[in-house]
């Protein structure tokens, strides 16, 4: 008697010991802090170290629009989780406020600009903190970005009396003063690159657009992990364009194909777009195909050296063949990954087709 009373005694005293602090809101356990009514990352950062994150964040965009980015998102994912509005408005104010009246005063860069970029970083961070940062997500993210940054720089020069053709004259015009056009050949060179740029000046602010949401996207995950926050990340290898971006590249190769039986004063345009659209599009269908070598060398349990080696066999073969987009446009169709393709998932999805496959 006297052994099971012992042990009762300490059974109790170790639940005691474990038992949650009430003053502890830590979601690890489930509890929610009175009169928040919110959901406290697992981490130890405050809300205050969130928002002087996304301050800092808003201050470097204006030099640096990228660096700027990553420390948006590091710090808008940790006051986002929570799900509270006014955390929410003061993110947003310490993401935007900042930057404007730092690009103004210091006019190290145009204002419109600087605001798309941490509104794209904000907008990452907010998808990520409600594991919604699915593939169309993240296309739309990206899609809205480089049109708001188009449309910053085409109203701009429209008010200075310019167009986006007498721009791109000026740095043609720049680029072979400074080159030096001494023969035939260079001539020809310079008027061919007048061309190309033309016609594919939108594939820049999509390379910018890109840019700053992928550090956006690493400035999340880099707090997701320091703070352990339980947020349903996007993983390489679980990337899958969705179904209906192969409508979208098969409308745009026809629109490439029709561009000669539209009237002439369209003509320019669509073949514009459709030439734009196809490289947005390739971008998409190469990033499957590293995710498939992503899933490969997670599953075969591949080596550092050797998976590094993969990549940039991968990044050589899809600049010089196209390889990787071809990849990523057979398992489309083919699945190499054995993806759960008929329920609706995030871009993290589930492990287990991995593992039975392995």
């Amino acid at each position: 008697m006297m052994t099971e009373k012992d042990t009762d005694e300490q059974t109790r005293a170790l639940a005691l010991w474990n038992a949650p602090d009430p003053e502890d809101g830590s979601p690890e356990r489930g509890d929610i802090v009175p009169g928040d009514g919110a959901r406290v990352p697992r981490g130890g950062s405050s809300l205050a170290v969130g928002l002087a994150a996304c301050a800092l964040g808003s201050v470097v965009a204006a030099y640096i629009p990228m660096l700027g980015c990553f420390a948006i998102g590091s710090g808008a994912v940790i006051t986002l989780v929570p799900r509270n509005a006014l955390q929410a408005l003061a993110t947003l104010a310490c993401a935007l406020v900042p930057a404007a009246l730092v690009a103004a005063m210091a006019q190290a860069a145009t204002v419109p600009s600087v605001l798309v970029a941490c509104g794209m970083a904000v907008g990452t961070a907010w998808a990520s903190s409600r594991s919604r940062l699915s593939p169309s997500v993240g296309f739309a993210l990206i899609g809205c970005g480089v049109l708001a940054l188009i449309g910053v720089d085409v109203i701009q020069l429209l008010w200075a009396g310019s167009s986006m053709a007498d721009k791109i004259t000026q740095l043609v015009n720049a680029y072979a003063s400074g080159v030096g056009v001494t023969s035939v050949s260079v001539a020809a060179q310079v008027e061919a690159l007048r061309v190309t740029l033309q016609v594919y000046w939108p594939s820049a602010y999509l390379v910018v657009a890109l840019a700053e949401f992928a550090c956006a996207l690493l400035g999340v995950r880099a707090s997701v992990r320091r703070e352990r926050l339980r947020v349903s990340m996007p993983a390489l290898a679980e990337y899958d364009v969705p179904v209906w971006l192969i409508g979208v590249l098969v409308a745009d190769i026809l629109g490439l194909t029709a561009a000669g039986l539209v009237p002439q004063a369209y003509a320019g345009a669509v073949d514009m777009a459709s030439a734009n659209l196809l490289v947005a599009l390739r971008i998409a269908c190469a990033v499957q195909g590293f995710a498939v070598i992503a899933w490969f060398i997670r599953t075969r349990h591949v080596g550092a050296l050797a998976g590094a080696c993969a990549i940039v066999a991968g990044l050589f073969l899809e600049d010089q063949f196209y390889v990787m987009t071809i990849v990523g446009l057979v398992d489309v169709w083919k699945n190499f990954r054995h993806l759960p393709r008929g329920a609706k998932t995030t871009v993290q999805g589930t492990t287990d087709q991995d593992q039975k496959s392995a």
